[in-house]
């Protein structure tokens, strides 16, 4: 199983990792790097974080988990069957969510990953 992750906090990064042993999980900490994995390769998962660089609760945009859920939502060939978009920022996460209809919210997910 191929799991793709945008997150930026690096003690989710231990989190995520310790969850999803067995699996060949990548993590990237920005936007831009999420899209140039999901161009390079496919993924059964993506894990969407929206606010990125050390920022909470900042407007949805360039640099931001929207970028790569807008980025999807326009090459809808490369989005992964499973998309959970786990930010705390509800206003950015609806946001993803609106480009994105498949994807689940689970904001937290990372503690316990029991969707897979």
């Amino acid at each position: 199983m191929n799991v793709l992750i945008l997150e930026d906090d690096v003690s989710r990064h231990k989190v995520f990792l310790q969850n999803l042993i067995g699996t060949h999980t990548v993590i990237v900490t920005t936007a831009s790097a999420a899209i140039q994995k999901l161009v390079e390769a496919r993924w059964d998962y993506l894990f969407l974080d929206h606010d990125l660089g050390g920022t909470q609760m900042v407007a949805s945009g360039p640099g931001t988990g929207y970028e790569v859920a807008k980025w999807l939502a326009e090459n809808p060939i490369r989005q992964p069957a499973n998309i959970i978009i786990h930010s705390f920022n509800p206003v950015g996460a609806a946001n993803m969510a609106q480009v994105l209809s498949k994807a689940v919210v689970a904001p937290g997910c990372w503690r316990n990953i029991s969707l897979l």
